[in-house]
């Protein structure tokens, strides 16, 4: 690079302003050249300003990069919007605050103060979160149960509420531990000799749960049954209209009443690969792990599947010296994916995507997505077109063009060097 860079500073002035013309309009073609996306979609009208996010349908994510580096969204001035990707999670765990009935709340002066709650399916339970209000105040507190509210038994002889400093809030949670009960009624008594009472909110306790993730219908092509007697296997063969990421499969037996067959999912993922400088990017298929699963009559005939792009997929069932499944139907889902973006209401949007080069994008906004609510209107892309083929069609001759540059800076400077050394020579 060096060795013909030095020709070109030793040239006249006017000779290298051509010159440096000439790279400037290499790069710009290289530059429009990264910057090509092959397909586009439009998104749904925004009602109103704000965020909101931007569901990536089965089309979008199998003609996107796998890691999403080429997704872009523009308004209608051609301005890139920045934005947050966003992943459903399969399974989340979630606490929840469940409050118990309480039934009174007394007081007597300079005494003590009584709680009384009611629990009347007789969960079992070995704790009570009280919500109060903020006091720097240090309690005393007796804790006993009853099933008729007239005989009550200890549970926790003594215990202390610390103070309470919530600088973020005007109320906290505090928790009381005590042995695994069920009692239809719990007595907490708090000592109140040298202080006002508290200002309790609510008793209840927390409840973790588990749920499922929301997922996004795959539509496919065409499904094909295969039953081998010679195998005792069943083969289900679903083919896609273009490459999708199936995640999630769901099954639709319906007969017989009481099965369990061991089972596999074939998958043949799709890798790119190159052929030269000139020719169109193809494509070799290579069979990828097989993932087993069992469907079994008394849980839910469902299958998760590691995220691959694929364009096919093949099911084989064991069926052993059983008669085959009746199968309704088999459901292919992908997990759900966002753009979370601030958009203008009145404002047009379009997603492009669909360029192997593209890196992903650096925008401060991911310093923020904590900031940002998890809960948030949910816009749909409409139909996707293939801007590629447009542009094809308008400038046939583009990588002809860019590599005749090329070939004409090469020539160029070679023309310049064999000038110069000439000239060195006559001196």
């Amino acid at each position: 690079m060096i060795k013909l860079l030095l020709p070109m500073i030793l040239m006249p002035m006017n000779s290298r302003f051509k010159l440096l013309l000439l790279l400037l309009f290499l790069v710009s073609c290289f530059g429009a050249a990264a910057q090509k996306f092959n397909w586009q979609a439009p998104v749904a009208p925004v009602a109103e300003s704000g965020y909101h996010r931007i569901l990536l349908s089965p089309e979008v994510t199998g003609y996107a990069e796998a890691g999403f580096a080429d997704l872009r969204l523009y308004n209608t001035a051609g301005e890139e919007v920045p934005y947050l990707l966003r992943t459903e999670e399969p399974v989340q765990y979630r606490r929840l605050f469940r409050p118990y009935n309480i039934l009174s709340y007394t007081h007597q002066t300079g005494c003590c103060s009584e709680l009384i709650i009611a629990n009347p399916e007789q969960r079992k339970i070995n704790n009570i979160s009280l919500l109060i209000r903020n006091a720097d105040v240090q309690k005393k507190v007796a804790l006993s149960g009853s099933d008729n509210q007239q005989d009550w038994y200890v549970l926790k002889a003594q215990d202390v509420l610390y103070a309470i400093e919530n600088t973020e809030g005007t109320a906290e949670v505090k928790l009381l531990d005590f042995p695994l009960s069920d009692y239809k009624f719990f007595r907490l008594q708090l000592n109140d000799s040298t202080s006002a009472p508290l200002n309790i909110l609510k008793a209840g306790y927390y409840d973790t749960f588990t749920e499922s993730g929301k997922y996004t219908l795959v539509p496919h092509q065409k499904i094909s049954r295969t039953d081998s007697a010679a195998t005792k296997k069943t083969y289900l063969h679903l083919l896609f209209p273009l490459p999708v990421y199936p995640e999630r499969l769901e099954f639709d037996i319906t007969a017989p009443a009481l099965y369990y067959r061991q089972a596999r999912v074939l998958t043949k993922a799709e890798q790119p690969r190159r052929r030269g400088l000139f020719r169109k990017r193809r494509r070799r298929e290579a069979v990828a792990p097989a993932v087993s699963f069992v469907l079994h009559s008394n849980e839910p005939a469902t299958v998760t599947l590691p995220r691959r792009q694929v364009e096919e997929l093949t099911i084989e069932i064991e069926n052993a010296d059983n008669p085959p499944l009746t199968i309704a139907a088999v459901k292919v889902y992908q997990l759900n994916r966002y753009l979370v973006a601030d958009l203008e209401a009145g404002e047009s949007y379009v997603l492009r995507f669909g360029n192997a080069k593209a890196k992903t994008p650096d925008y401060e906004l991911s310093y923020f997505k904590e900031e940002i609510p998890e809960n948030l209107p949910v816009l749909q892309t409409g139909n996707i077109e293939n801007v590629s083929a447009t542009t094809d069609r308008k400038t046939p001759t583009s990588k002809i063009i860019i590599w005749a540059a090329i070939a004409l800076v090469v020539a160029g400077l070679a023309f310049m060097t064999v000038r110069l050394l000439n000239e060195m020579k006559r001196g």
